[in-house]
């Protein structure tokens, strides 16, 4: 079984400070590169903020499964996403977190499908922001350190980001295509060069690892372009 994967809705990053009672947006949006001028515009203003768009991913094969559908103000995006590609929100089976961090999970309120997380994220203390609108969902657990989550689509424990994340291969017409989520980024220089740092780096550095086991042709991160590794 192969999946076609859309892109549903881009990451994008928006920077903006506040200084002399006005707000100033920064015009650059892109991943990495609008992360790199907010670090650099906290040094030099006293109030500054970044409002982040996580990639949202169609996955459609055995099943029409939606991958991290993003930020509360989202919703209405995705579902107009899914309606220009001829879908509603009743037309996805599943959706699936890499995990639930507000900015990847909020989406979830537009589209009551199931919500398949891993059991750890559950235990977490960013569990309360997104928690009280998942419970109201259908909730899939998912337990251990990988499996399969339907024919040809598997799944693996990545922890660093966080202790619950999870990276998701897809098998597809030109190959493997990996959604890693927040495992990798904000950039990807440190994964080219498989050398993470900061206090995690043991960790990350073995999901990282996992992430190239899958040999995958194409990889989607959570905030990031697609890219090939």
């Amino acid at each position: 079984m192969t999946y076609e994967v859309d892109l549903l809705i881009p990451t994008a990053r928006f920077v903006f400070s506040v200084e002399g009672g006005a707000v100033d947006v920064l015009p650059e949006h892109r991943s990495p590169q609008a992360f790199l001028e907010y670090r650099e515009l906290r040094e030099r203003r006293p109030v500054v903020g970044m409002t982040t768009f996580p990639n949202t991913v169609l996955l459609r094969g055995s099943k029409t499964i939606l991958v991290d559908p993003g930020l509360p103000l989202q919703n209405d995006p995705v579902l107009r996403a899914l309606e220009a590609r001829g879908l509603s929100a009743a037309d996805v089976d599943l959706v699936v977190l890499t995990h639930a961090h507000l900015d990847h999970a909020g989406g979830c309120a537009a589209v009551p499908a199931p919500v398949t997380v891993h059991e750890i994220e559950t235990a977490s203390a960013h569990w309360p922001l997104a928690g009280g609108l998942l419970e109201l969902l259908p909730l899939e657990l998912l337990t251990g350190d990988g499996g399969e989550l339907a024919p040809g689509l598997e799944w693996a424990l990545t922890p660093g980001h966080c202790d619950g994340h999870i990276s998701l291969a897809a098998e597809t017409a030109g190959g493997r295509v990996v959604l890693c989520g927040d495992t990798i980024g904000p950039a990807r220089d440190e994964f080219d060069a498989m050398a993470p740092t900061g206090p995690a780096a043991e960790t990350i550095l073995a999901s990282w690892r996992r992430i190239r086991a899958w040999d995958p042709t194409l990889i989607v991160a959570g905030h990031l372009p697609p890219f090939t590794p």
